[in-house]
Parts: structure tokens; sequence; C-alpha cells
């Protein structure tokens, strides 16, 4: 039920005006999207975006925004799973 409660949160967040924000990033979706939520084990929920995909936004020098195709939840940390770039590991401890 943790889990559940975890990936709502992070839902939530990713649709508000705000965003989801953890490390360097912030994950923002425009509301509706079309998602599918699964669990492959017991302490995993995965997020995967079908359409509408929510956005990174990665500013160095520049802002770069890159497609979200999913998010991996796990006990203490998840993957950020992004379109043409490495997956992102982060910890909880890593949310802004």
């Amino acid at each position: 039920m943790e889990g559940l409660k975890k990936a709502y949160e992070v839902l939530h967040q990713i649709i508000s005006e705000d965003g989801y924000r953890v490390k360097k990033f912030n994950i923002h979706a425009k509301y509706p999207t079309v998602l599918k939520i699964h669990s492959p084990d017991r302490y995993t929920i995965e997020i995967d975006f079908i359409d509408n995909m929510p956005v990174v936004k990665v500013k160095k020098l520049f802002t770069i925004s890159i497609k979200v195709l999913g998010i991996t939840l796990k006990e203490d940390g998840g993957v950020i799973r992004l379109e043409s770039f490495p997956d992102v590991p982060f910890d909880y401890s890593d949310e802004v």
C-alpha cells in the first residue's frame, strides 16, 4: 500500500503546476495524459506514459526538454526512463 501512495504522490506532482522535482530535473505533464501503471513484483511500481508524455527540463548553459517514457518506483528510490537519453536513477532523498 505504501508503494501505491508514493505512486499517487509522484503522479499528482507531475501534473501539478510546479511539476515533480528530483535531483536537477523537473518533470511536468500537461493534463490529461495517458498512462499505464503496473507492478511487476511486490516491491516495484512502474508508470509508463503512453500519450501526452511528460517532459523533463534540464538546465545547463541552456534548457533541454526531454520526453519521459516512464518512471519506476521502488522502496528506496526509482528510475526515470528518458527518450533517447540514459535512465536516471534517484533516491527519494533527492526530491526537492
